[in-house]
């Protein structure tokens, strides 16, 4: 059997971003296949005792876990921080380049190595690149890309505040370079869309594959009637997001919610800022962290995603469709996913638009009907358990060489 090294810059429960979410699942995979290690980040607020026991009910010991405490200040790691941050390295990636976890990466590798394949998950974790190359030079060295991070920042900069803007386009810069040296080093690349794969063979990668993101079916079942409330699902300590929700409560709302009498605009996920917060009132509401979404899809006559930053592929727009919720959204917030204007989904960019698609929907019952339906159909095709096979497949074929640009035998990705 291979042996996996899965390298997490968080442990993945509670699941409740789109980024733990995708790793979680893919974990998942990789423990029913592989002979798994994890070497994940124990942060704040991460359930470390419920992923211990989530991998023991998958084959994976407590003994092949190892969790590195890495504190925001950490004043011991001050030189090397500063160090780091003088070469280069981004400063919201500069903890992730500790050496704390640079040790913890190298016991694991000299006491439970060698491995057949180490998989990174996020840019972040992919700072290690090199030293896991150094330690276990035969490894295949895979690199997750939830998103292409330098365009993330590059579509951030535009739309921020002016004073900010200068940080932004300066933290850009070294995201960019910082993505570059780790995917053209990398054996692999995971990409979550074509899209990005195509992004990423730009920036220098030079082998990608595309592992998209999934919806795990079971949860959302399509709903036999409308509902009434207007729903946005999302992690609100991501800008985009929060970006997103302000444009919707400030500039489309307003616009609707008299057509839209008898429902509420649910605003639906974790760790709402205060301006978020500052939104609620009879008709708004701010959840925050809740066990599942699809109790609020189930009641929601649509999605509205005003979306204009961020990249990969987004899971709302997913299990909005899983669930037979009726999408409306920017062309980015649905960038990368097989869907057609008017049949899966409806498209919109200015908060008039917006408006005009959502009064559509709410006078035309069988147009939802249709939306739903399809979009349901498009939601089958990535199924969280089919995409864990391709990714359990990809890495049985994968070469175990070593050096950097070992090509595996499975044909690449267009």
């Amino acid at each position: 059997m291979r042996r996996v090294l899965a390298i997490l810059p968080y442990v993945p429960l509670p699941s409740d971003t789109g980024g733990t979410l995708r790793t979680l699942e893919l974990v998942r995979a990789l423990a029913s296949r592989f002979e798994l290690d994890v070497l994940a980040v124990h942060r704040a607020g991460n359930d470390a005792a419920g992923f211990t026991r989530w991998l023991g009910e998958r084959g994976v010991p407590a003994s092949r876990l190892h969790l590195v405490d890495l504190p925001r200040v950490a004043p011991r790691e001050t030189l090397h921080s500063t160090q780091a941050f003088l070469r280069g390295t981004p400063l919201t990636y500069v903890r992730f380049a500790r050496q704390g976890l640079r040790d913890a990466l190298r016991k694991v590798l000299t006491e439970r190595g060698p491995f057949d394949i180490i998989h990174f998950d996020h840019l972040h974790m992919a700072q290690l690149l090199p030293l896991a190359r150094q330690i276990n030079p035969s490894a295949h060295l895979v690199i997750d890309e939830h998103n292409v991070e330098s365009q993330v920042l590059a579509r951030m900069a535009p739309l921020s505040a002016p004073l900010l803007r200068p940080f932004l386009n300066w933290q850009f810069q070294r995201v960019e370079q910082l993505e570059r040296e780790c995917v053209s080093q990398a054996d692999t690349v995971l990409a979550c869309s074509d899209v990005d794969a195509q992004q990423l063979r730009g920036l220098g990668a030079k082998h990608v594959q595309v592992v998209p993101n999934g919806v795990k079916l079971p949860d959302f079942a399509p709903r036999e009637t409308l509902g009434d409330d207007l729903v946005f699902v999302g992690s609100m300590d991501w800008w985009p997001n929060e970006d997103a929700v302000l444009r919707l409560a400030r500039e489309v709302w307003p616009l609707v919610s008299s057509d839209l009498s008898a429902g509420k605009l649910m605003v639906v996920g974790r760790s709402p800022p205060a301006s978020v917060r500052a939104l609620e009132n009879e008709r708004l509401v701010v959840t925050g962290s809740v066990p599942s979404v699809a109790p609020y899809l189930a009641r929601a006559l649509a999605t509205a995603i005003p979306l204009r930053a961020g990249s990969g592929t987004r899971l709302k727009v997913l299990e909005a469709a899983a669930a037979g919720v009726p999408v409306v959204a920017t062309r980015l917030a649905v960038e990368g996913l097989p869907v057609v204007e008017g049949q899966h989904v409806l498209l919109a960019e200015s908060p008039e638009e917006f408006a005009a698609a959502l009064r559509r929907l709410r006078r035309d019952p069988d147009l939802c009907s249709r939306l739903a339906k399809n979009a349901r159909r498009m939601a089958e095709a990535f199924a969280w358990d089919g995409i864990g096979a391709g990714l359990g497949e990809l890495y049985l074929n994968a070469s175990t060489v070593g050096g950097t640009g070992n090509k595996p035998s499975r044909p690449e990705a267009n």
